[in-house]
């Protein structure tokens, strides 16, 4: 009796490895989850998904996007940084205080706030590496140093926003809000730099595995240091931003950005062990964060209800991530099934 051919015992899945393929992708698992999301936002609150909601939402989700960009290149160093919410409202602080024309001006108070906070990232990044010493200990260290430069500087009031930052901050081409051109062209350029160039993909190895990129003749130091002056400069630039849409920041406008920015980076694929990561994923993990946030304040004002119900889809996202970051043999055989898969895939 002949036998039967491999390709024609194969179930139904084996015909299509596309599946496991894309869902190996962390961009792709992003993408799938902002999807469900917004078909699903207009049955659980209408009102979540029309032209104006959106409008209003994507600003917030450029900005998150701005800063988690920063947050995704320190995690992919093996590092967290939870200096976010000082370097936002410092960058804001500095533009609202100082951007005003008798002040410095608005492009020198831009220059200022940038480069004066990446100064704390570049402290961080020089003690960490060079001491040895934990980067949460150490960046929760410069976030308070941060906040006591701004309320020393500040005197208890922000300021206001130069009507010109106000004007760029929110304004829009073509019916679409410019911040959120400006955060795509931020996420294109980071994700060519880092995957197709020579020093991007050094700085992968690094992450990924330092002992072996050091014994290649790569100096492991630099590429983390340049992390933490990146993530505090963009942050600085979010800053900025928001200082322009709020017209007029608080001296917390930065507390709101900390744990949003390690939940986009986790919903977007990149794995807190630092290595691969995925740039464009951890900008649509802050776009479904901002629309999570937009869908529950529609569906209830309730303030503890709205922590709870988006701490659960956060969980459940991050869970759902981790459980599909392994290999395309792992995600071939969670799709098939545990019990039902017989022969384990090859790895």
């Amino acid at each position: 009796m002949t036998s039967t051919p491999t390709a024609q015992r194969r179930g139904p899945l084996d015909h299509a490895p596309i599946v496991p393929m894309v869902l190996s992708w962390p961009g792709s698992r992003a993408f799938i989850a902002v999807l469900a999301l917004f078909l699903v936002s207009p049955l659980i609150a209408p009102g979540s998904i029309g032209p104006t909601a959106i409008v209003s939402m994507l600003p917030f989700a450029a900005l998150m996007a701005i800063v988690a960009i920063g947050q995704t290149l320190v995690i992919q160093q093996g590092g967290l940084d939870l200096s976010i919410p000082g370097a936002v409202t410092l960058g804001a602080l500095i533009v609202a205080r100082f951007g005003a024309e008798d002040a410095l001006g608005l492009p020198v108070a831009i220059l200022v706030a940038v480069v004066g906070t990446a100064l704390f990232g570049l402290l961080s990044g020089l003690v960490i590496t060079l001491f040895a010493l934990p980067p949460l200990v150490v960046t929760i260290a410069m976030n308070a140093l941060m906040v006591g430069t701004v309320q020393a500087l500040s005197g208890g009031f922000a300021g206001q926003s130069p009507e010109a930052l106000s004007q760029f901050a929110l304004g829009r081409w073509f019916g679409i809000p410019v911040l959120v051109y400006f955060a795509v062209a931020l996420v294109v350029l980071t994700h060519v730099v880092v995957k197709m160039t020579r020093a991007g993909r050094r700085f992968e190895l690094v992450g990924e595995n330092p002992r072996s990129a050091a014994n290649i003749g790569i100096g492991t130091r630099g590429y983390t240091i340049a992390a933490y002056v990146l993530s505090s400069a963009l942050a600085a630039v979010g800053g900025i931003l928001l200082a322009g849409l709020l017209r007029n920041p608080t001296l917390t406008a930065g507390d709101d950005y900390l744990l949003p920015s390690i939940a986009a980076v986790v919903l977007g694929g990149t794995a807190l062990t630092g290595g691969r990561g995925s740039i464009v994923g951890t900008a649509l993990g802050a776009l479904f964060l901002a629309q999570l946030s937009q869908l529950v304040q529609t569906f209830t004002q309730a303030t503890a209800v709205q922590n709870i119900v988006q701490a659960l889809i956060i969980g459940v996202g991050i869970v759902a991530q981790l459980q599909l970051g392994g290999t395309t043999s792992r995600i071939r055989g969670l799709v098939r099934g545990r019990t039902g898969a017989g022969t384990p895939a090859p790895e």
